[in-house]
């Protein structure tokens, strides 16, 4: 099963190729934008939350310990 990250992405590169059309009314556009942008910030989310583990496990190598503690969404 894909993680969020994946699935947001495969949706996100989904929604590109359909707001590539010249023929889709503006209205869809901009509905399909605001999806998009929507799907970002949840990309951008899980990137950070894993940049933070990746943070913590280094630390760890390096022999600093701390809590990792995930951002929480707006």
């Amino acid at each position: 099963m894909k993680n969020d990250f994946d699935k947001s992405l495969a949706e996100l590169e989904a929604l590109t190729k359909k707001l590539e059309d010249p023929d889709m009314p503006l209205a869809e556009s901009i509905e399909l934008f605001n999806k998009g942008v929507a799907l970002t910030k949840k990309c951008l989310e899980s990137l950070d939350e894993s940049k933070g583990k990746i943070s913590l496990l280094t630390d760890e190598i390096n022999g600093i310990s701390k809590p990792f503690e995930p951002s929480l969404p707006d």
